[in-house]
């Protein structure tokens, strides 16, 4: 198989997995139809345990719907500081629209149900609590918590307080008391939230759970359904898979970034020394894993361009002008501002619950990428310049070329090209004029400096 070929195949699987780091910020995550609600026994514990993020949002989306028809009760084990407000909602409807019912266990003791682990737990046909732990504070702060204009917060606090208002009504809680999570940022304990009607009642353990709702009727999209045979039933635990828990720690908008970076910066290097394959199969896969983190956030594809175009004017500095320093400069230019505009920018006019993680790349981490991708570029330059002066550069393999073995041609000759031999690539040139595509084979004649003079090899 030719260099050339090579090298073609290679950069085609590149692209092919560049392509799909792309692909992977558009697949879809909304959970699968499942059967109707048909005779169900069992129960089925969800562990949300984390901060509602969109990672949470689609791992409890997932679980309700692998639930419907097969379990008489969900029961999620809530530990949650609160999280952002889009997820809550889409979690809160989810969860108001279960054919199944759904009950909240604010637990293990210690656990809060903070921010919009109020919304959810309100959310759920039966809200219990271990002692010990605590409910609310759920009241709006700007996008990267900090608080709101007097105008705002009062047009943000209403929104909030609208839906939790909704949900009271809709499941039989204290209205009043859930406003004042909100417009007070009132928390209460569990013995409070039982005694001000928020709570159903104190849990010591999910036994306890399990006798208090046998029996019980509770109203699910599917109608009103009565708890029966939960006591001997089966109870069957999902948690956070590897995959969720992957995706968790590579959905950080400084660690995709990061990865990202790196992988661009690999892949640079695999283009300016082709052949090794290393720098770019490690380029890719950090790309692809970055992409894929990118997509677990709520991301604009203007920062995704930005980043496309950086990689491609790196690529350009090899290849266009090699050494200019334009091409190269431009595109680390553009590869801090796809980190700047990657994620929205946090503003008043997107208020969030407390807790909820800042979905926005560490100016401290853009400032250090950028240092560190100049200082490259800037050797970068001054190596391709001195590769250009023909006088300061002395091949590795020279010693081992002889005149008369063979080359292949890996840039056509017309008359000038490229060869490959003796483990370089070898500018080339054919003394009659002629033209040599790539792939075939050639003679070295002379070498004339850095400069191969070479001719079609003839069988004799």
């Amino acid at each position: 198989m030719s260099i050339l070929v090579q090298k073609n195949m290679r950069l085609a699987i590149w692209a092919f997995f560049f392509v799909l780091g792309i692909l992977s910020l558009t697949i879809p995550t909304e959970p699968s139809q499942a059967q109707s609600l048909t005779t169900a026994r069992g129960v089925y514990l969800i562990q949300l345990d984390s901060a509602i993020d969109p990672v949470s949002e689609r791992y409890l989306l997932r679980e309700l719907d692998q639930a419907r028809g097969e379990y008489a009760l969900v029961v999620i084990v809530l530990d949650t500081p609160g999280g952002l407000l889009d997820s809550t909602r889409v979690m809160v409807n989810a969860i108001l629209e279960s054919r199944v019912p759904v009950a909240v266990y604010v637990s293990p003791s210690g656990a809060h149900a903070a921010s919009a682990g109020t919304f959810i737990g309100a959310a759920a046909n039966i809200l219990a609590m271990a002692p010990v732990t605590e409910i609310g504070a759920a009241a709006v702060v700007g996008g990267q918590g900090e608080d709101l204009g007097e105008t705002l917060q009062v047009k943000a606090n209403e929104d909030a307080a609208a839906l939790l208002r909704g949900i009271a009504e809709k499941r039989g809680r204290n209205v009043e008391a859930l406003e004042a999570t909100v417009f007070e940022a009132k928390a209460y304990s569990a013995e409070e939230a039982v005694e001000i009607g928020i709570a159903d009642f104190v849990a010591e353990d999910l036994d306890t759970l399990l006798h208090w709702a046998e029996g019980r009727t509770v109203e699910t999209a599917a109608g009103t359904v009565t708890l029966e045979n939960l006591l001997n039933s089966r109870i069957e635990e999902s948690e956070y898979s590897v995959w969720d828990r992957f995706l968790g720690v590579i959905a950080n908008p400084n660690l995709a970034f990061l990865l990202i970076s790196l992988g661009s910066l690999a892949l640079i290097v695999e283009l300016w020394n082709f052949g090794s394959f290393i720098p770019g199969t490690i380029g890719v896969v950090l790309l692809v894993i970055g992409f894929a983190g990118v997509g677990q956030l709520p991301f604009q594809w203007a920062g995704i361009v930005l980043i496309a175009l950086a990689i491609a004017l790196l690529a350009a500095e090899l290849f266009i002008t090699p050494g200019f320093g334009f091409f190269g400069i431009a595109g680390v230019v553009a590869l801090i501002l796809g980190g700047l505009f990657l994620f929205p920018f946090p503003s008043i006019d997107a208020p969030e619950l407390p807790g909820a993680p800042t979905i926005q790349v560490s100016r401290w981490l853009l400032a250090g990428i950028g240092a560190l991708m100049l200082l490259f570029i800037i050797w970068l330059i001054r190596e391709l310049r001195i590769a250009a002066r023909p006088d300061s550069y002395v091949p590795t393999g020279s010693s081992s070329l002889v005149i008369g073995t063979t080359a292949h041609v890996t840039k056509t000759l017309d008359p000038d090209g490229e060869v490959y031999t003796a483990g370089e690539h070898w500018s080339a040139h054919t003394p009659d004029r002629t033209t040599i595509q790539a792939g075939q084979t050639v003679k070295i004649l002379e070498i004339d400096g850095v400069t191969l003079i070479v001719e079609p090899e003839t069988n004799d």
